[in-house]
């Protein structure tokens, strides 16, 4: 926010209050409420252990039981739950503090520019446990678990998560990061600069910049499951990192994850129907 200058009685002590938003205040605050669960005194600390565990790993995801973050908190396994696009990311870099500081005690060097913890969950969902028919416009944006069979796969591709360009002409470099409707949080990005702001040619440094793996996969209903005289249905699921390349067509799956609804080139103002 931004401070205003006042004039100040003689003697007296002026503070400045921190230029830092709403927003940014309000992750501050999550993220300090994840480190104090997953650094809390408990006999069988199972998240701690697996922090520890986690750290020596290539690409890190600590998977947290939901019944573990009911037994600390149960109004924030609730607001998880309902608004993850707003809990997660407090609770990935708080994992991410916690997994640098036990890299620390344990002696192992870590690149801290590069290490990031990604989360997973694990447990009883309740009403938030369905099958791809059980997927109502009213879970949109909300952590579901759901059960199925895996139909489709597709090939792995690259998602580039972080571009670097060189402009010859005045020999600076450009950066660039990429959101989707993928991602979590808001602020789409998708548009891939060519030249700078003056138009000059933009040469992409493939070296310097950074990608992430990414797959689409297919669930169908259970056939057992699906109500007699009617077909199974599906629901696509986005995999990206260390998730791609873990099922195969025909394995049985719960997969825990945010239910979006995606718009494509299909989608318009009069149609109003977007693909989940």
């Amino acid at each position: 926010m931004d401070s205003t200058a006042m004039s100040m009685p003689a003697g007296a002590t002026q503070f400045t209050l921190p230029d830092t938003s709403l927003a940014e205040d309000q992750l501050l605050e999550r993220q300090r409420r994840w480190l104090e669960f997953l650094n809390r005194d408990n006999n069988v600390n199972a998240d701690a252990t697996e922090l520890e565990r986690i750290i020596l790993n290539d690409k890190p995801r600590l998977v947290v039981s939901m019944d573990h973050i009911r037994e600390f908190d149960a109004e924030l396994a609730e607001q998880l739950m309902a608004e993850p696009a707003e809990f997660i990311p407090g609770l990935e870099a708080a994992a991410t503090e916690a997994g640098r500081a036990a890299a620390v005690r344990a002696g192992v060097a870590l690149d801290a520019g590069q290490f990031r913890v990604a989360v997973g969950f694990s447990g009883a969902f309740g009403t938030h446990h369905v099958t791809p028919r059980g997927l109502r416009a009213r879970q949109l944006g909300r952590l579901v678990c759901v059960e199925g069979i895996v139909t489709r796969c597709s090939l792995v591709r690259p998602k580039v998560e972080r571009s670097v360009h060189y402009a010859a002409a005045t020999r600076t470099f450009f950066a660039k990061t990429y959101r989707d409707q993928s991602s979590g949080g808001t602020g789409f990005s998708s548009a891939y600069p060519t030249a700078d702001d003056k138009g000059h040619a933009l040469t992409t440094e493939f070296g310097l910049s950074r990608y992430t793996d990414h797959q689409t996969i297919n669930i169908q209903e259970m056939p057992e499951r699906a109500p007699p005289g009617q077909l199974p249905r599906g629901v696509d699921v986005v995999l990206d990192g260390d998730l791609v390349d873990a099922v195969k067509p025909g394995d049985r799956v719960a997969i825990v994850g945010v239910y979006r609804a995606l718009g494509g080139k299909a989608t318009t103002a009069a149609a109003a129907i977007f693909r989940t």
